[in-house]
């Protein structure tokens, strides 16, 4: 349907132009080659293969094209770049451009195709994970007396991936980078890094069209409906051209995969621990906040362990999810209070992984009256470090804005049950 309208549509508009210039006979075509910033057309034989993926049979031939099929040309003549789109009807191709062609023989000429896309609006294609695009930087064209004739060999721009998994299993995957839009008035591509959400049809999810975001240190971030794995792939996979599958893994059959979320984001890496409760799985992060991972989210370049504090991480929790589209959070009190226990690995004790405090967190005696980094301590039973002392914790949902106690505090101030108002000294345990 959306070639269908498009077609249409750019029919419509060449009849249209056809109309204004006085001329249907395409010998009269006035000579386009010396006007600028107008929309022409012109016939053109196109001589174009497109290659294939690596798990494919053959390439697309000239009379594998079918209706409605568009190729985006961007043509570049010294400093002057034309543009604009051959679709293919009734067994040939009709150009219609933006601008002046060059006389002669040049191979200043990109062709792009795509097996599907997002929208169209204006010169700007948008994309989504699952557009396949082919390209050609390097086509040769020869314009002569108002025709146009080029040869592309149409080529994959990037690896493409598919996860196999139970019909219906919804993913979410991180570490993946995938292009969002082109501008063939351009022809530049943008590229988002935001996670990708898809969903397992015919024991397969669709193929996910991009590269690794991390293409010297790859890593998968795949987050399930109960459960949260990191892998660290080759960085020989998911090269240009190249198709393969992964399987969804399960705490039962991890495989490659570990049972965390281990994100890198701006270069500096926290880890997310899953947590199957009963009003719904949720991802903790196993340390508080520091202040290493919120300047690297805000701009600056600390790399200190201590948690962060004195903040309300508003504009920190919106530009974390602007970083990675993914919907971290300040956990609910709820989901706090269950972590702080040792969810149901929980021991009972008084503490968040002891019923000695000084075991596992900072508080008034053992503290020295200072802040102290991230995981010197012990952990609770579900991997959590610092959930007692050192800085209270930012939840939502309570009668108070934090718990946890701090390092000022006495030992009875660090328990589950008791939140403070006082904020000078909170920090955040990011959810997922």
């Amino acid at each position: 349907m959306q070639n269908y309208i498009k077609t249409t549509f750019k029919s419509l508009c060449l009849c249209f132009m056809a109309l204004l210039s006085g001329c249907s006979d395409e010998d009269n075509l006035p000579d386009v080659s010396q006007e600028t910033d107008q929309w022409h057309t012109c016939d053109l034989t196109l001589n174009v293969s497109r290659s294939v993926f690596t798990d494919e049979l053959q390439s697309r031939a000239e009379s594998q094209w079918v209706d409605g099929n568009t190729i985006y040309l961007t043509f570049s003549n010294g400093q002057l770049i034309t543009y604009g789109y051959a679709t293919y009807s009734s067994g040939s191709w009709l150009l219609s451009y933006n601008g002046k062609l060059a006389e002669g023989n040049s191979t200043m000429c990109t062709a792009v195709y795509f097996d599907e896309i997002e929208s169209e609006g204006g010169t700007v294609i948008s994309l989504s994970p699952h557009s396949a695009i082919y390209e050609d930087n390097n086509c040769s064209y020869n314009y002569q007396n108002g025709k146009l004739s080029i040869g592309a060999n149409l080529k994959p721009k990037t690896g493409r991936i598919r996860f196999a998994g139970s019909n219906g299993e919804n993913i979410t995957i991180f570490g993946i980078s995938h292009y969002s839009s082109f501008d063939y008035s351009s022809g530049k591509f943008n590229i988002t890094y935001n996670a990708v959400t898809t969903t397992v049809s015919s024991n397969y999810t669709p193929y996910i069209y991009g590269e690794f975001t991390d293409p010297n240190a790859p890593r998968l971030n795949l987050i399930t409906e109960t459960s949260a794995y990191t892998r660290f792939p080759s960085n020989s996979m998911y090269r240009q051209g190249e198709s393969g599958y992964m399987t969804i893994p399960t705490e039962s059959s991890l495989g490659l995969w570990t049972n965390s979320a281990i994100f890198k984001v701006n270069n500096v890496e926290f880890t997310m621990i899953p947590v199957s409760y009963t009003n719904g799985n949720f991802l903790l992060a196993e340390t508080e906040t520091t202040e290493e991972l919120y300047d690297a989210i805000m701009g600056g370049n600390s790399t200190s362990q201590l948690p962060k504090c004195n903040s309300y991480f508003t504009d920190f929790l919106t530009q974390i999810k602007s970083l990675t589209g993914l919907n971290f959070r300040c956990p609910n009190y709820n989901e706090w209070q269950y972590a702080f226990i040792g969810g149901a690995k929980t021991q009972g004790y008084i503490y968040s992984g002891s019923d000695i405090l000084s075991n596992v967190g900072w508080y008034k005696e053992n503290s020295n009256g200072a802040l102290h980094p991230v995981k010197e301590l012990l952990p609770n039973e579900l991997g959590f470090y610092d959930m007692s002392g050192n800085v209270s914790e930012l939840v939502s949902g309570a009668s108070y804005p934090s718990y946890g106690g701090t390092y000022v505090d006495r030992a009875d101030n660090c328990e589950k049950d008791q939140g403070t108002y006082n904020t000078s000294n909170m920090g955040l345990r990011l959810a997922l």
